[in-house]
């Protein structure tokens, strides 16, 4: 298999065990009955251990940028934990998405960067799939998952930037540093719902490690191969597949308005993406 055909199979690889989380978070807290703050602490305390061989890479980066970012890290898996579990993992996984969106505008502002036709028209798109799935939830009991649906997006695009700003360090250890100290910084708001069954535990274990472990190195020897804007539509397999799992797992059938906003996010990261040529690739954190 040539390099790039490896690449490929890495990236595609990648977001297909992303896709998985929905469905490990709604097994977890539905049929194992574990609390979303224990969930979201222990899979990155996996998540972490399992890379943990990466740290002697981590050579040469601003260690107070990595603490910030890291910090921002933690808002980002922490708060698609909580909404996965209070909405549909529909609606999680696209509003989620819709973070590359929000970082043109926040190179705007912060980087001085100029919006062009594309990425308005992608923005556009973007803010009205979010405005779809928003409007047809609030005031009912998913308002607060898709709050904190929002509030991720928002992390995830901080998160985004200030991730392009490092230009050293590998990105495998960063991510190890980034999961064990999201796990450390969740261990107290967590400490009193970790009494799991050991089944839970298993559980958990195996989506800090096939979940978010694995995949993200996956990712990073498959975009070191592949032009960052196909690794970018690939991951796209995630949204995609996400909410198929969770209606395999659990049978959640999400809103109609869920499919109209995805449908326009996805559009939106589709004009964003296809034919451009952007210096990264798009991983996601969950």
């Amino acid at each position: 298999m040539s390099q790039r055909r490896s690449g490929y199979a890495c990236v595609f690889a990648a977001a297909l065990l992303w896709s998985l989380g929905g469905m490990f978070v709604k097994v977890l807290v539905e049929r194992f009955g574990a609390e979303p703050r224990a969930v979201a602490c222990l899979r990155s305390l996996f998540a972490g251990l399992v890379l943990v061989w990466a740290l002697p890479r981590l050579g040469g980066v601003p260690r107070v940028r990595v603490g910030i970012t890291s910090l921002v890290y933690a808002l980002v898996v922490g708060t698609f934990v909580f909404s996965t579990a209070g909405t549909s993992a529909a609606n999680a996984i696209l509003l989620q998405y819709s973070a590359p969106l929000l970082v043109a505008v926040g190179a705007v502002w912060f980087l001085g960067e100029r919006l062009g036709g594309r990425q308005i028209g992608a923005l556009a798109l973007g803010v009205g799939g979010v405005a779809a799935i928003l409007a047809f939830t609030w005031g009912t009991p998913d308002q607060r998952g898709v709050l904190y649906g929002l509030g991720s997006a928002v992390a995830f695009a901080s998160l985004m930037l200030l991730q392009r700003s490092m230009r050293s360090g590998s990105p495998v250890a960063l991510s190890c540093v980034y999961n064990l100290t999201a796990g450390v910084v969740m261990l107290p708001l967590a400490w009193g719902a970790l009494r799991l069954s050991p089944g839970a535990w298993l559980v958990v274990a195996l989506m800090g490690t096939v979940q978010l472990g694995i995949p993200y190195a996956l990712f990073i020897r498959g975009i070191q191969r592949v032009p960052a804007t196909d690794a970018a539509l690939i991951t796209l397999v995630e949204p995609v597949l996400n909410p198929v799992w969770v209606w395999l797992a659990v049978r959640e059938e999400p809103h109609w308005s869920t499919f109209v906003g995805g449908a326009l996010i996805l559009a939106g990261l589709l004009v964003r993406f296809a034919g451009a040529r952007p210096a990264t690739g798009v991983p996601s954190p969950d």
